[in-house]
């Protein structure tokens, strides 16, 4: 599993418990009608047996993505994201798919894409051009922790092309 998956599974969505549940891999136990925060993956699988639905504060709106990717186009380094930003995008997209909401998911996935493309695009040119930035405690504090660990492996990558490429 790539580093960054393992990242965005351990984060965290609120959710609203809708069935009693016992203890669970070291979670709960829960009653019915409380508020969780949970892992993105434990969230997506209770909503899936029907024990949970995701907390409407968690969820995203295309809008939102797409005001962010507004911010995205205008600053020279990345934007400031929530921490959680990558796990409600991918809370909301699960919820949208159950709830059969194809209009609104396809927006939200076209704004969530158009940002992740600036994002990474940035991210690459940024460390191709400075390297250094790797360890500038103000970029790191731009990133949500998925890009963190993307920044450190495309890092690793374009130092070791470019010492392969330019050393003599």
């Amino acid at each position: 599993m790539p580093v960054v998956v393992g990242v965005a599974e351990s984060r965290r969505v609120r959710v609203q418990i809708v069935k009693d549940l016992p203890q669970f891999m070291g979670l709960g136990p829960y009653k019915a009608g409380t508020t969780a925060l949970l892992p993105v993956y434990t969230a997506l699988r209770l909503v899936e047996i029907g024990a949970a639905k995701i907390d409407e504060s968690s969820l995203l709106k295309p809008q939102e993505v797409a005001g962010l990717k507004f911010v995205e186009e205008r600053e020279q380094l990345p934007a400031k994201l929530p921490d959680d930003f990558y796990a409600r995008l991918r809370a909301t997209v699960a919820q949208l798919k159950k709830d059969g909401d194809s209009k609104t998911l396809s927006a939200l996935i076209g704004a969530a894409r158009d940002l992740l493309i600036r994002r990474v695009e940035k991210l690459a040119r940024l460390i191709a051009a400075s390297p250094e930035l790797i360890d500038d405690e103000e970029f790191q504090g731009r990133l949500a922790p998925e890009e963190r660990a993307l920044a450190l492996a495309l890092h690793g990558e374009v130092k070791a092309l470019l010492g392969e490429i330019l050393s003599p």
